[in-house]
């Protein structure tokens, strides 16, 4: 889902269940946590699923309705009586009577935003870069409250430990272990960081979760560029980034699911200091190497609201698919059903 989609669905319901009309939040406790419902399910063989929308129309505010846990589970049990008819009906409904509340001053609305708090942490990331190639993945709430979690229990901090580094091939060098005595307890929550350093063999990574319930992922790939292009243009290897993001993805995505008590987040996928980086697919044309077109862009930046239930390895895909787009290439899937990783092609080669 894209955030103006969530934020129009929140807006226009009033920040209530269509069905109940119970007063609901992004965060807080089961019985009140709002969850957006598929009218047409998000894939052909859900509740409803049979249509002719697209998978990203199926994501789009005008099949999404607000809804309390309680009447979620009902509407996907018993499709047959909540039709999709009857449940567009009970939509454009509630959504009259949330505007004639707000008109006579009945109800007033909480916005659901974090638009001012993402802003603030992209301008710490490219900042924090210090000029440096890093990948950055974050998720973060749909609205900000502060102490929404406590990041430094046991369960958190193991979790954190218990994570990998990528691995990338031919740098055996560089451990994809993390040192548990970095981890420690800062003014946001709690981080595990250690700074680049080519000498020692450290790429650089930090992973963060702050009391708000935000969480992000850095990785520094500053030292995997493989030297330039006939225009003298920094390249960066297909398989380097690939590696880094599909285990990006996976910690944060773990990171979620065991220790956050959020239905839906957003996450967020950055590249850093990206200006005249080539991406190299690793594949070979009868001229030489094929290589994408050099970004002119200082970051490149992707991001979608998710909800818990999504796939693993759909959202690598997605990511992963997006960022080989950016560097003018494309990949119709990451993974090949055989087990084996596709790359990236000249379009329609």
């Amino acid at each position: 889902m894209k955030e103006k989609d969530v934020k129009i669905l929140w807006g226009r319901s009033g920040n209530r269940c269509a069905i109940c009309k119970i007063e609901l939040t992004p965060v807080g406790s089961k019985s009140v946590l709002g969850e957006m419902a598929h009218i047409i399910a998000d894939s052909p063989q859900g509740p409803r699923g049979d249509s002719h929308l697209t998978s990203e129309q199926r994501n789009e505010y005008d099949n999404l309705i607000l809804l309390c846990p309680t009447h979620h589970t009902l509407i996907d049990k018993n499709e047959e009586e909540w039709t999709v008819e009857k449940l567009r009906i009970i939509k454009s409904e509630h959504e009259n009577w949330v505007s004639k509340q707000l008109s006579n001053n009945n109800i007033y609305i909480n916005s659901i935003d974090n638009s001012k708090f993402i802003e603030s942490r992209e301008k710490s990331w490219i900042s924090f870069s210090d000029n440096k190639l890093w990948f950055i993945t974050s998720l973060t709430p749909l609205h900000i409250y502060e102490d929404s979690i406590d990041p430094l229990t046991p369960e958190l901090y193991s979790l954190i430990k218990s994570l990998s580094l990528p691995k990338f091939n031919g740098y055996f060098m560089f451990s994809d272990t993390l040192n548990q005595y970095n981890t420690v307890p800062n003014e946001y929550g709690i981080i595990n960081q250690e700074s680049p350093n080519e000498v020692q063999n450290k790429l650089g990574h930090k992973i963060q979760v702050f009391r708000n319930g935000h969480c992000e992922f850095l990785m520094c790939l500053e030292y995997l560029r493989t030297g330039r292009d006939n225009s003298s243009n920094d390249v960066l290897k297909y398989d380097d980034m690939r590696n880094s993001f599909i285990s990006q993805i996976e910690g944060i995505l773990n990171i979620w699911s065991k220790t956050l008590p959020f239905n839906d987040m957003l996450l967020t996928v950055m590249m850093t200091n990206t200006t005249y980086i080539s991406l190299y697919s690793g594949q070979q044309t009868y001229n030489g190497y094929l290589l994408g077109t050099p970004v002119t862009s200082p970051t490149l930046k992707y991001s979608r609201v998710i909800n818990k239930t999504e796939k693993l390895q759909f959202l690598q895909d997605l990511v992963i698919k997006r960022f080989v787009n950016y560097f003018g290439l494309n990949i119709n899937s990451v993974f090949a059903e055989n087990g084996n990783i596709n790359l990236p092609k000249i379009l329609y080669y």
